[in-house]
């Protein structure tokens, strides 16, 4: 797994294999919730064409729906647990190299 965008203390996009995932901190003004998953492959076509510029659509989508209360595209989309250590080992490692 490689860490390949980030936004420093917001999001970071990781890529294994063919599959791209984002760790994104979503800040609730009191309480800050972070959650990790899996883009579709339209997502990954999409960033593959036009960049960074989907993911930030992305995440503003994503914050949009949870301030209205609504983490539905979240919890759908999360991430399983070996894959979540991943992408916790890599940050790690990555952050390790700075």
């Amino acid at each position: 797994m490689n860490l390949i965008e980030q936004q420093p203390h917001f999001w970071e996009l990781y890529q294994d294999d063919s599959n791209y995932y984002l760790s994104i901190a979503v800040d609730m003004s009191s309480v800050v919730s972070c959650w990790d998953i899996v883009l579709t492959i339209d997502e990954i076509q999409h960033y593959q064409k036009n960049g960074r510029v989907i993911i930030e659509e992305l995440i503003n989508l994503i914050i949009k729906e949870t301030y209205r209360g609504d983490f539905s595209t979240l919890e759908s989309r999360k991430v399983s647990i070996d894959i979540e250590r991943q992408i916790q080992t890599t940050f790690k490692v990555w952050r390790s190299t700075q």
